[in-house]
């Protein structure tokens, strides 16, 4: 009896570490997917152009402004309100970026069959083959490339 539930333990116990090892778990660098993909370098141009816009705004009106307190005034504000643009754009296009990522995530992640994609900033240590994120970058150019752009 004791040699059947030895018998029994090991081979449970070598069913499970191959569970554990089908359960693939890999980690990607998003920061390297926010400044390297398509998608993203699209989102920081169209943020640059926004901020770009919003500076000149400032500027034009800063050289009509009159010298008297009211005017300084509306000028504090029309310039915190083309600041407050910038951030709300900013906001927009994080959103969508990271919308698009999440969704290439999870197709990329069914098709490799990963049951984990961790941010690498969150791996105090990974085996470097765990390291996905070329292969992702490549997977999240070519979806954008297919799909709907950064506007």
């Amino acid at each position: 009896m004791k040699k059947l539930l030895v018998t029994f333990s090991l081979v449970a116990l070598m069913v499970l570490s191959d569970v554990v090892k089908a359960a693939d778990i890999v980690f990607i660098d998003v920061q390297t997917i926010v400044n390297n993909s398509k998608a993203g370098k699209d989102a920081q141009r169209l943020l640059e152009e926004a901020g770009k816009k919003a500076q000149e705004e400032v500027e034009a009106k800063q050289k009509t402004l009159k010298q008297d307190q009211k005017s300084q005034e509306e000028f504090q504000a029309f310039a915190i309100q083309k600041q407050q643009e910038v951030l709300k754009r900013r906001d927009e296009l994080l959103s969508q970026f990271m919308n698009m990522v999440q969704q290439s995530l999870e197709k990329f992640a069914k098709e490799k069959n990963y049951s984990l994609i961790i941010d690498k900033q969150a791996v105090l240590y990974g085996k470097p083959e765990l390291d996905k994120t070329q292969e992702f970058l490549t997977y999240f150019d070519s979806q954008y490339e297919k799909g709907p752009k950064i506007k």
